[in-house]
């Protein structure tokens, strides 16, 4: 979504005055509270409210400085009578062998769909309005050293509630332009080595998904998604961390358009709005230079390339799409290293976005 960034960083600044006292605990078993004000504006929705927030934690079953738990928290509501209320989670219990992780949530909002494939026009955008619960979570145990395999399960029920007349989902043959459920239970596997959770100097972050979405599991389609992230965290500097990423995701089936692999958004190719290009399949490269440079403040730049396509041989290299940017960094709980962000990424053909919210990209 785009923000109002401005007015968020002003706002967390003043709140984080409550900090200190959470930093000094001495018990690692405390939990850390930290709560944000939510304002915005965007002309499809108008002026936007609410709060966030996210509590970290260990529980008691757990080694003094074992892996932290963290629960977020956000609700947001516009005077066009929408909401967003979801509740992102990642738990680590009985000496961190066991580990669960997702999310909660129930949206009615309206986003903006471009159409499908890596040449979809900018000019082509349109509005549609939705309304859908969320559940989305994976339950792993750590069955060797830093791996972690499970299973994971997810259920969307988009009930698409209005969409432009004579517009691309109006007129389109496009798969899921009416809405519909889709659920699947698949097969996840972590590998995770890092030095922090929220904000690692070193180590490897890498999950795996399978994940078949049949009638079984309550989906209305038949389709198979698969997916690989991996970073790789280097500290080659005191504070200086440069982090490299790489995502690939494949849909086979009958895949309605919102499951397509995408990129943009805060997460993936930073600059596009998010979903700005999808397709069956995507592959994306993206670095981040990060640097604590005073305290609680930080900043970073970072370059990201990729681009979707309806098959693994129809990738284009002259369609690949490229963003950069730079964000700035205020550290909420020195204990964990959670941080804020705040990112603006420009993409190579003009488009450009803020983006803020906790923690890093990746």
């Amino acid at each position: 979504m785009k923000h109002n960034p401005l007015l968020f960083l002003f706002l967390s600044l003043f709140l984080s005055k409550g900090i200190k006292a959470q930093d000094t605990a001495k018990s690692p078993y405390k939990p850390e509270y930290n709560v944000l004000p939510v304002v915005y504006y965007l002309p499809e929705t108008g002026l936007g409210f609410g709060a966030a927030g996210v509590v970290s934690f260990r529980f008691r079953n757990q080694e003094p400085f074992g892996k932290p738990s963290q629960l977020q928290l956000a609700a947001s509501f516009t005077l066009q009578n929408q909401i967003l209320l979801y509740l992102p989670y990642r738990l680590f219990w009985n000496k961190d062998k066991y580990l669960t992780y997702g999310e909660l949530g129930f949206y009615k909002y309206t986003y903006n769909y471009y159409g499908i494939g890596p040449e979809a026009p900018a000019e082509d955008e349109e509005s549609y309005d939705l309304i859908y619960p969320r559940i989305r979570s994976s339950f792993l145990y750590e069955f060797f050293p830093s791996t972690y395999i499970g299973a994971r399960y997810w259920y969307d029920n988009f009930n698409i509630t209005d969409v432009k007349e004579d517009g691309l989902l109006d007129t389109a043959n496009t798969v899921g332009k009416r809405g519909g459920a889709d659920g699947g239970l698949g097969a996840v596997i972590n590998y995770d080595s890092r030095d922090n959770q929220f904000y690692a100097s070193k180590g490897w972050f890498v999950e795996g998904v399978v994940l078949p979405n049949t009638k079984a599991f309550g989906s209305e389609f038949e389709f198979l998604k698969i997916s690989i992230d991996a970073t790789k965290y280097f500290n080659f500097y005191k504070e200086h961390i440069l982090a490299v990423n790489t995502y690939a995701e494949s849909n086979i089936g009958e895949v309605p358009f919102y499951q397509l692999a995408f990129a943009g958004g805060n997460k993936r190719l930073r600059g596009y709005y998010e979903g700005r290009f999808r397709d069956h399949n995507a592959v994306i490269l993206q670095a981040e230079y990060r640097w604590m440079f005073y305290r609680r403040f930080g900043l970073t730049l970072f370059y990201g390339l990729g681009n979707v396509a309806p098959s693994p041989a129809d990738f284009q290299l002259a369609l690949t799409k490229q963003t950069f940017g730079g964000g700035l960094r205020f550290r909420l709980s020195k204990r964990e290293k959670l941080n804020i962000r705040l990112d603006y990424g420009i993409s190579a053909d003009g488009a450009s976005n803020f983006y803020f919210t906790f923690g890093e990209a990746f």
